[in-house]
């Protein structure tokens, strides 16, 4: 896997939850990313709203950059 940089949007199954997600990365930690979810199965919909929609993927779960770039 290529480096992973903040504020990009991976396709990636976090922790915790059944389906692949995609979504921007806000932290870097030593074993894991911190994202912020933008995409993800309806059946993980109440799970990703009740982590209020932010979850942790091990760097190994990460699959695919996906070309979105957050500006905000």
């Amino acid at each position: 896997m290529e480096t992973i940089e903040i504020g990009l949007a991976y396709e990636c199954r976090a922790i915790g939850i059944k389906k692949e997600v995609v979504g921007i990365v806000e932290q870097l930690y030593n074993n894991t990313i911190l994202i912020n979810v933008l995409n993800c199965n309806q059946a993980d919909r109440a799970t990703v709203i009740e982590l209020q929609n932010r979850l942790l993927v091990k760097y190994e779960d990460v699959l695919s950059c996906i070309e979105v770039e957050c500006t905000a």
